[in-house]
């Protein structure tokens, strides 16, 4: 079996369930301001594969989690994921994101960082549902470690890089979502403590690669196929 066919039937498993998390948070923009309905749709129509979820609905599934819970947290985790993207994408300057126009593009700046605002605040209220003050904790940790990366890379001297600097960036970047996909999965399973801490250490694994792939394909993939 292809690898290709072997990641669909993987993803398979929960894909109902990645649907209650698309509704979910397609939600979050009810009873506000039109405009942020219209960008939020923007948003999650842009593409992407949902990995966040899926390794959430996955984890949880595999420990007994209840499927509720489970993709509140899911929803939360991607929101929060999305939120990230708008201000890189501003911060960036980038016109297009998966061949869609980036919410930047569109908008003043003004009106693209109160949307990330908004969904930064939409993703903490999701997780906030959880009634789990642990995964809270460690949901907002995460995003201090995101915006920490965010800063330093761009205080950075340009030019000076080791492997160690790439690795803290890169875990900062993208392992630290992947590790509080998998870590906070496993707690609202009711999991003991060595089985969340191995749920955290793969967590941490999957990102890091994740990562050390896509940026190897920015140097060797063809721009239409990645």
């Amino acid at each position: 079996m292809s690898n290709h066919l072997s990641t669909v039937n993987f993803f398979s498993l929960v894909q109902e369930q990645i649907g209650m998390v698309e509704n979910l948070m397609r939600s979050q923009a009810d009873s506000h301001h039109p405009d942020l309905a219209t960008a939020l749709n923007h948003l999650l129509s842009s593409g992407g594969k949902r990995i966040r979820p899926g390794v959430v609905l996955l984890t949880g599934n595999m420990l007994g989690g209840d499927v509720q819970r489970l993709v509140i947290l899911s929803s939360a985790i991607e929101l929060l994921h999305t939120a990230t993207l708008v201000h890189d994408d501003l911060i960036d300057g980038a016109f297009l994101r998966r061949g869609m126009a980036t919410l930047n593009s569109q908008w003043s700046p003004a009106a693209t960082v109160l949307t990330g605002d908004f969904i930064f605040a939409k993703a903490a209220r999701l997780a906030s549902t959880t009634n789990d003050v642990e995964l809270m904790s460690m949901f907002s940790e995460t995003l201090a470690t995101i915006v920490n990366g965010e800063i330093t890379q761009l205080f950075s001297s340009h030019g000076i890089a080791n492997r160690e600097n790439y690795l803290q960036r890169i875990y900062a970047k993208t392992a630290s979502l992947f590790e509080l996909s998998t870590t906070t999965a496993a707690m609202i399973s009711a999991s003991d403590q060595a089985t969340t801490e191995n749920a955290r250490n793969f967590g941490y694994g999957i990102g890091m690669a994740f990562q050390v792939v896509d940026d190897v394909l920015d140097f060797t993939g063809q721009t239409a196929t990645v």
